[in-house]
């Protein structure tokens, strides 16, 4: 049964290029939770309302505001509880929650290269971002420089390592054509919150951009499948009972060792920059390393937040958890390690009030269109 919601309909502030926009409005769609895409280039209003410079946000009609896929999602699980897209069982909870991190923080640095590198899809992208932002798609030339210096040589991206950030996209590919030749969803029968982080790089970057999308059509078209299955799919439509399936397969080894070897490191490599107070530092992985990236408070807070989560699983659950990564190493030393605070729960507690701009001063930065950041 449809679900009644005195919030709705909503406005999702957002772009359809944007990929963050993408995964929230495959949520809402799945959900089935009324909704309008609103021009999410101005910034201006978004930074108006809640004082953050980011797409996408969502206005509900009593004037609050919602930001941030991750928090927004889980607000929304609890208006819209039936069919959850987290899954009963603790462990595999876990799972889908740090597979969601990875999707969300790991894989926008390749989105990017192949969004701003490729000569084709950059003067693409960058005439229709320039067309919709300020009406002058002849700058594209501009914005695709801005993009690339700001998002990959000046934050970590090197000659040296242009090549491998390029191949995290085949990486990914290459894991899930080999799910999704056996199974629906990454995790089982229905989208989990797993589904909808890889979704966000997937579908309005690799996806979409013309030269990664030939390349998905060509090498992993279960995957290119996958994109439109999930884009349709509707909860009510594949009903309340769902069957989840914990991770299991050679086909899994590749990604289990990334995320314990190099995602877990570099979120603790950046939290510690974050401590002591550098601005930038050196992450050197066993896959992947990167010169001088830049010192992210956001993920600061995405490790606290999987600390928490893992920490708060019984033995038996933790034990799961550990033997799954165990082929590939010990992810429990980073997550049992003392955490670093970035003091940011307070800003992710969902909805917010508008700030009406109280918040603006003659110090404010300007350049509102043209500031966002591709992170969630």
């Amino acid at each position: 049964m449809k679900q009644k919601d005195s919030n709705a309909p909503y406005q999702l502030h957002g772009v359809n290029i944007s990929y963050f926009t993408g995964k929230l409005e495959a949520y809402m769609r799945y959900k089935d939770i009324p909704h309008e895409l609103v021009d999410g280039y101005d910034l201006g209003k978004i930074f108006f309302h809640t004082g953050i410079k980011k797409m996408p946000a969502v206005e509900t009609p009593q004037g609050q505001w919602l930001y941030d896929t991750t928090p927004t999602i889980q607000w929304f699980e609890k208006v819209y509880p039936d069919t959850p897209i987290t899954p009963k069982n603790k462990a595999l909870a876990f799972v889908s929650l740090l597979l969601e991190d990875y999707g969300d923080e790991w894989l926008w640095r390749p989105a990017m290269w192949w969004r701003w590198m490729p000569p084709v899809s950059r003067r693409a992208l960058g005439t229709r971002i320039m067309k919709g932002a300020l009406g002058a798609p002849a700058l594209w030339w501009y914005f695709a420089q801005r993009q690339s210096r700001e998002w990959l040589w000046g934050d970590g991206m090197t000659k040296d390592n242009s090549d491998a950030v390029r191949d995290m996209y085949f990486e990914e590919l290459e894991f899930l054509e080999a799910v999704f030749a056996k199974q629906t969803f990454i995790l089982g029968s229905h989208p989990s919150a797993a589904d909808f982080g890889y979704f966000a790089s997937m579908f309005r970057h690799f996806g979409n951009d013309p030269d990664p999308a030939e390349i998905m059509r060509a090498r992993a078209p279960h995957t290119y499948a996958w994109l439109a299955r999930l884009w349709n799919a509707k909860a009510q439509a594949l009903g309340a009972k769902q069957h989840w399936v914990f991770p299991k397969g050679r086909h899994w080894t590749p990604l289990l060792d990334r995320i314990a070897n190099d995602y877990l490191p570099y979120l603790k490599a950046n939290a510690e920059a974050f401590r002591d107070g550098e601005r930038r530092f050196d992450f050197v992985g066993k896959n992947h390393s990167f010169r001088r990236t830049k010192t992210t408070f956001y993920r600061v807070w995405c490790l606290e937040i999987l600390q928490r989560h893992y920490r708060a699983l019984n033995a038996r659950d933790k034990a799961r958890v550990d033997g799954l990564f165990a082929p590939v190493g010990r992810i429990s030393k980073i997550l049992n390690a003392r955490q670093i605070s970035a003091g940011m729960d307070d800003l992710f507690a969902m909805p917010k009030p508008s700030l009406k701009g109280s918040h603006i001063t003659l110090s404010s930065p300007r350049g509102w269109r043209l500031g966002a950041q591709p992170r969630n």
